[in-house]
């Protein structure tokens, strides 16, 4: 775990790439709780994956569609290179669902109970949150109880799911 943080520690660097990773692990979080209420594991983790590629695809469309009514319009190789810019930037979307849906199937191995392996999950996203909202206040300045505050706000958002989950069940 210790070497995969590092590996990634220059990742989601920037506000859009941090804001990406943030919608993704809320949309990915809400879809696994709609998806568990009568899915199977496979299900699930189809859904998760299908809908954050369906967001991610649109999100992208239309910063690319943005783009064009700006009037940034250049010669082919440019554009090109425009566009598989504009696409990359917008991944953390997706990656930000791998590590809770890594929980989810490990859990379920080891437990064989769909509903802790989702609970799991749904922890994870949430904490998740709380180290994505720390981590952006902190780059963007804030300092010791301004970080935890939104630390604290984010992981609401997990908190959210979390609570609709058991509401759901």
């Amino acid at each position: 775990m210790v070497r995969a943080a590092e590996l990634h520690r220059d990742r989601w660097e920037d506000e859009q790439e941090l804001a990406n990773a943030i919608h993704g692990t809320v949309v990915g979080a809400a879809v696994m709780v709609a998806a568990s209420l009568h899915g199977s594991l496979g299900e699930i983790l189809v859904t998760v994956l299908v809908t954050l590629l369906v967001y991610w695809v649109a999100e992208r469309y239309a910063h690319l569609l943005a783009a064009g009514v700006r009037g940034r319009r250049t010669g082919w190789k440019e554009t090109r290179a425009a566009i598989a810019r504009v696409v990359r930037e917008g991944w953390p979307m997706v990656e930000a669902a791998y590590l809770p849906l890594v929980v989810l199937v490990v859990t379920y191995l080891i437990t064989a109970r769909l509903t802790v392996a989702v609970v799991a999950s749904l922890g994870m996203s949430t904490l998740l949150l709380v180290a994505l909202g720390y981590l952006a206040a902190r780059r963007a300045g804030a300092t010791g109880g301004g970080a935890l505050g939104w630390a604290a706000l984010s992981g609401v958002l997990g908190l959210a799911t979390v609570s609709l989950k058991l509401f759901l069940h």
